[in-house]
């Protein structure tokens, strides 16, 4: 019985608590977000999607007229605002059922629902009216700063930039005094709070503590993110100043780009991408949207061959491409007009320009914004020749990535191998140049995957059709930065956000810098740049499997071996390269570029050092000649390795045929045959006396190395017709 009677309690209890908590919700107001944008942006919409996804009305004021309320980027406007507000929100001055809340348009997210907004304002600000949200800053007249009201905790001054209150109260705010449009509408604000009789009758107050409103110029130090659930890696913004949750960030001032970075981490502004290779196989080529690419040369670069052949490579629809080219390098034009021919039976249509053309980069990059716009493309590509595109898919997956997640610039991730240079800045200084972000190693890492909201990205970016005629100026927007520069810094200023992919493997940036374009070959000086593209084209292709033993390394003669070192197109480039210089010695003892000035047993040969290759070939002798003499020859170990003798000896029978016996003046030596028997010459090789061993030598790129001064006295055998050239280095005389 007397359990039935407590049942009986608790479920009047219960009935009790629910008709209360009914006639609470009854009793709450509506809440209203209202913002003015005078034109759709980005930020726009950055800021309905975040209230989209909380539930929250949002009414857009003021779209399509004109902005007369000035630049309030550098200077002080905005009156324009709080005139368009008047106009609309008339019909709402009597409803003390509704509560409006004001954010600016173009850099504010919204972190949670009409609730929990609701639950904050009556619980912390419990008997006002108005909330506006506070800084540490007194803007626009600092003078104004002793007449503010001290606070207990937090921040003092004013910020108009997101606010909140009755109805009634707000509009009587708005509507207080006149303003005119290129007033500026903070100071209006601030006017009215500072004195105390419409303060109190208005019954207005400051988020001095960040509760409800974050703003962040001035407080990058006081908040951080917080991972809010790790299953599914979301994130909320926590001020660890004051020890709270703000539900509405505004990236006042300078700190637009800051909330940038925070949006790249809380949903739904958070991009995933699902990181899968078939996300394009699905495409039809009928179904490609037109593209516009456009191939940029500005300045000397390495491997413009095989940039060439990477673009050749890329999958898509060929009908769909319109192809531009801009060289202004002089020496690479062969491998340019080679690339422009080909394409013109492959693609729409093909626009070059060559450096016969007195048009500069900034200039070229301009036009193909409006030349992309003219041919009726939807997408621009700009690439430039650094940018080595070796994932055959790419274009498709740019172009999907675009379609799908609704962007309209994006630039794929590229880095130059095993350095820390990258196509994007996480962050920009003081100075507007580069500053590292706190996740730039993630991202190029590919720690953290996604795409992400970055100030700055360069040498390749993709542009769709909407943005080619706001951005039509962008490149000269400020003519002392360069080209790249002045185009981002136009795109952070006016709103339109760049983004970076790093959800795939697209390809890499070669390194241009101190690259020996007076060299007929310069690419072959690259090892220390590019070592790894330089490793994939002059190291032969044996040569690893050599080392690691996976192939054996033939003893020819006693302690005489033959392994594969360089590639035929590095023997080749090497021979060219010293027919170019011409220098070649006169085989005779008399030798000015030696210590002393004699040689024992002369040659016609050209020192590396002649051919700025010294360096070069030391370092290639200690990184791959090293390693396989300590495998051959068990128990010698010398790093890093020392040689004077470098040398290319060129063997002709109207010059000098052969080489009479000797002993080297070094530890081991190395000869490497640089071209063909029966192609290219007859003759030739080496016979070691004391072993009365021959061996032909004659296989392009496979280098001998045998013991030096003591034990392997040698001859080099006579070249009975055309040319025999071979490298030889005395290593650790």
């Amino acid at each position: 019985m007397r359990a039935l009677w407590v049942l009986a309690l608790i479920g009047v209890l219960m009935m009790m608590c629910e008709t209360v908590m009914m006639e609470m919700i009854k009793s709450t107001p509506e809440l209203l977000v209202v913002t003015v944008a005078t034109e759709e942006t980005d930020g726009l919409r950055r800021l309905k999607r975040t209230t989209d996804a909380n539930d929250l009305r949002l009414q857009v004021l003021g779209l399509g007229e004109d902005w007369q309320g000035g630049n309030v980027r550098i200077e002080q406007g905005g009156g324009q605002k709080i005139r368009i507000l008047r106009k609309s929100l008339e019909k709402y001055k009597d409803r003390d059922d509704l509560i409006i809340l004001f954010v600016d348009a173009y850099d504010v997210i919204f972190l949670s629902n009409e609730e929990q907004i609701l639950r904050k304002f009556f619980t912390f600000f419990d008997g006002f009216r108005v909330v506006f949200s506070s800084e540490p800053f007194c803007w626009p007249n600092r003078n104004l700063a002793p007449k503010y009201p001290l606070v207990n905790f937090g921040f003092r001054y004013l910020n108009s930039g997101v606010f909140m209150g009755f109805a009634p109260e707000i509009w009587n705010l708005i509507n207080y005094k006149d303003v005119k449009d290129n007033d500026d509408d903070q100071l209006y604000y601030t006017q009215l709070y500072l004195d105390e009789q419409i303060r109190l009758s208005m019954k207005m107050t400051l988020d001095s503590m960040n509760i409800l409103f974050q703003n962040l110029n001035g407080a990058l130090d006081d908040v951080k993110l917080e991972i809010s659930d790790e299953r599914s890696e979301t994130y909320s913004i926590y001020n660890f100043m004051y020890n709270t949750y703000p539900l509405v960030v505004h990236g006042n001032g300078p700190s637009k780009l800051h909330l940038n970075h925070l949006g790249n981490y809380i949903d739904p502004l958070r991009i995933t991408t699902v990181k899968t290779e078939s996300t394009t196989m699905d495409l039809e080529k009928t179904d490609l949207p037109r593209l516009f690419l456009s191939v940029i040369i500005s300045k000397p670069i390495p491997f413009i061959r095989e940039f060439f052949e990477n673009i050749g490579k890329l999958t898509y629809a060929d009908d769909k491409i319109d192809l531009y080219v801009y060289c202004n390098q002089i020496f690479m034009e062969k491998e340019v007009s080679d690339f422009v021919e080909s394409g013109k039976g492959r693609y729409r249509s093909v626009f070059y320009e060559d450096s016969a053309i007195e048009m500069e980069e900034r200039e070229a990059r301009a036009f193909s914004l409006k030349r992309s716009l003219l041919m009726g493309s939807d997408y621009l590509l700009m690439i430039d020749g650094d940018v080595h595109l070796n994932k055959s898919e790419a274009l498709l997956l740019i172009v999907h990535t675009m379609k799908e997640k609704n962007l309209e610039i994006l630039a794929p991730l590229v880095g130059q191998p095993h350095k820390l240079f990258t196509n994007f800045w996480g962050a920009i200084s003081s100075n507007g140049y580069y500053a590292r972000s706190d996740n730039y190693l993630n991202i190029i890492d590919r720690k953290e995957v996604g795409i992400w909201n970055v100030p700055f990205i360069n040498s390749i970016l993709a542009i769709a059709k909407e943005k080619l005629t706001p951005l039509s100026n962008a490149y000269y927007y400020n003519e002392k930065l360069d080209p790249d520069m002045s185009f981002c810094s136009f795109a952070r200023d006016k709103g339109h956000f760049l983004y970076l992919d790093n959800s795939h493997f697209y390809g890499f940036l070669v390194d241009s810098e101190g690259i020996e374009s007076s060299k007929v070959h310069p690419e072959m000086y690259e090892v220390f740049n590019n070592k790894e593209l330089w490793e994939k084209l002059y190291i032969h292709p044996n040569y690893f499997s050599a080392l690691n033993g996976s192939i054996p390394i033939p003893e020819i003669c006693q302690d005489v071996y033959d392994f594969p070192l360089m590639s035929e197109r590095f023997c080749a480039e090497l021979i060219e390269e010293c027919e170019y210089y011409g220098k070649w010695s006169d085989g005779k003892h008399k030798d000015e570029r030696l210590v002393g000035g004699y040689e024992n047993v002369p040659t016609r040969d050209i020192h590396m050092n002649q051919i700025d290759f010294e360096r070069h070939w030391l370092y290639m002798l200690d990184e791959y000649v090293r390693p396989i003499q300590e495998k051959l020859f068990i128990g010698y170990y010398k790093q890093p390795v020392e040689s004077v003798m470098m040398f290319v000896v060129r063997y002709k029978p109207e010059e000098q045929a052969s080489l009479r016996p000797h002993h080297d003046a070094s530890t081991y030596s190395i000869d490497v045959a640089l071209n063909k028997r029966g192609l290219d010459y007859e003759g030739g090789g080496v016979h070691f006396l004391r072993y009365n061993c021959t061996f032909d030598a004659d296989v392009v790129g496979h280098s001998m190395i045998f013991p030096g001064r003591l034990t392997h006295l040698h001859e080099g055998l006579e070249t009975t017709q055309g040319t025999r050239y071979i490298a030889v280095s005395f290593i650790n005389p």
